[in-house]
């Protein structure tokens, strides 16, 4: 694939998923006024995150050689739960390491330890996990599965666009989380190829608006020093396939933390639906208005993850 994607990878990217998942459901959202929001439901995927999906883009296209060597990926929770899954429905006999950062919420790690892979707790950042992650490549030869730099993952999240176009043609804007962008990018190339009329909309927590500064500067800042977030999986800088696609973004906005607690806590009380902090950062944009959709057109805010320690989801609802 070219640096920048099409919908042609988009859609090989979605035969190589096709035979692991299923598409997520899009329905109506009550928590978001107007009664014009959608909610694409990634966080009902099968590892509570969309991640799975460039998780599984990448590992079906690993040769047998590859595959052979092992693989080695950085995460925050999400993708290494995305990886953790597609190793174990690939046959669970491909070696896989995966580094995550001391502070990854306990949902996700005690979720990841289910699988056959070696999990390793290393560095207090994503970036510093990241660092191990290819320390480890170098020594064992094994393959980096990214996270979001590499366009086989930003073609699998992109499978998520395909499905928002074919449930809901009539979309008028899509609200997408941004962390690295990979699904960003992807989200916005099939989109943008298909119906230039519909808005893409990328939302960043205000503790890390490291696209929005990096559109401001003119380069892609690679990592950013992120305040403390409840949004903690989509902290940190962004990547140079996001930068890349930057063109296919119509608006950038961020959310401040109430406004994500909130939206955290009206997605449990009006839709039934659990949200981590990254996960409800669209929906946050489209609660606070700093999102609206298009006059008679619906809005889709793409509901990233679900993957939030029961604790915090606790004392969010106790406080609400």
């Amino acid at each position: 694939m070219s640096d920048l994607l099409s919908r042609d990878d988009v859609e090989a990217a979605r035969r190589r998923l096709a035979p692991y998942l299923s598409p997520t459901p899009l329905r109506r959202a009550f928590s978001v006024p107007g009664g014009r929001g959608w909610l694409k439901l990634e966080c009902w995927q099968p590892t509570g995150s969309f991640k799975v999906r460039g998780a599984l883009s990448i590992l079906t296209a690993l040769d047998a050689s590859e595959r052979g060597r092992g693989i080695v990926a950085a995460s925050a929770g999400n993708h290494a739960l995305g990886v953790a899954f597609a190793v174990q429905a690939l046959g669970g006999d491909m070696p896989a390491t995966l580094f995550v950062p001391e502070t990854a919420p306990r949902a996700k790690v005690d979720k990841l330890r289910t699988f056959p892979v070696t999990v390793v707790e290393a560095g207090a950042t994503y970036d510093e996990a990241a660092a191990r992650a290819v320390e480890h490549a170098a020594r064992t030869g094994a393959t980096i599965v990214h996270a979001y730099e590499d366009t086989r993952t930003a073609a699998g999240q992109g499978t998520a666009g395909l499905e928002i176009l074919e449930q809901l043609p009539e979309v008028g804007v899509i609200v997408v989380p941004v962390g690295g962008g990979g699904l960003v990018a992807g989200i916005g190339t099939v989109v943008k190829e298909a119906r230039r009329d519909v808005r893409i909309v990328a939302v960043q927590a205000a503790a890390s608006p490291s696209l929005r500064d990096s559109l401001a500067q003119g380069r892609a800042l690679l990592e950013y020093a992120a305040a403390p977030t409840l949004a903690d999986g989509v902290a940190g800088g962004i990547g140079e396939i996001a930068f890349a696609h930057r063109h296919l973004i119509d608006e950038v906005v961020v959310v401040p933390e109430a406004e994500i607690e909130e939206a955290m806590a009206a997605l449990v009380s009006h839709d039934q639906v659990i949200a981590e902090g990254s996960g409800a950062l669209a929906v946050a944009a489209l609660r606070s208005g700093r999102v609206s959709a298009p006059e008679g057109r619906p809005a889709v805010a793409v509901v990233s993850g679900a993957n939030v320690d029961a604790r915090v989801l606790g004392r969010l609802l106790a406080r609400g």
